[in-house]
């Protein structure tokens, strides 16, 4: 004699079910979670496509300290022709302390551009940095820190 196998649980005696518990999920409610968890990978995936592909795309290619009053910076910028493009460039001493901090603002033109920037600096630069380049209104980078009593030389640097 052959016993069958309920295959569900709502094939069980009432008495089994009442002991294990039946409770039916809704088939609305797995469309919903459904729904939900499809708008949710795909705002992630949006999300992470804006991050990885930015509008401007900028890379410090070269800074060389000249002299104590300037340094020169070299750096790539990848936009669409359309966009205007502003960047904040710095130079700082040995001791972390601003020396030189221009705002550039970089007109319509090819999509892949090297710029050069003569930066006037107050004392011999330690390091040079772009700290970031962006459309405007979309620059969000750290503001000049100069020490007490000093302050950014006129920009740019000029012989």
């Amino acid at each position: 004699m052959s016993a069958t196998k309920p295959t569900k649980i709502s094939d069980l005696s009432p008495r089994l079910q009442d002991r294990y518990g039946y409770r039916r999920t809704p088939r609305t409610a797995i469309a919903l979670v459904a729904v939900l968890c499809l708008g949710l990978a795909v705002f992630g995936g949006w999300t992470a496509n804006r991050i990885a592909n930015p509008d401007v795309r900028w890379k410090l290619l070269a800074w060389n300290a000249v002299d104590a009053d300037h340094s020169t910076v070299s750096f790539e910028i990848r936009r669409a022709a359309t966009s205007t493009v502003e960047c904040v460039v710095r130079a700082q001493d040995k001791f972390r302390q601003d020396v030189g901090y221009a705002n550039l603002t970089i007109p319509p033109g090819p999509e892949y551009l090297q710029e050069t920037y003569p930066l006037a600096t107050r004392s011999l630069a330690f390091t040079v940095e772009v700290l970031g380049c962006d459309t405007p209104g979309n620059l969000f980078v750290a503001p000049e820190q100069f020490p007490p009593g000093t302050t950014n030389p006129p920009q740019p640097w000029r012989p």
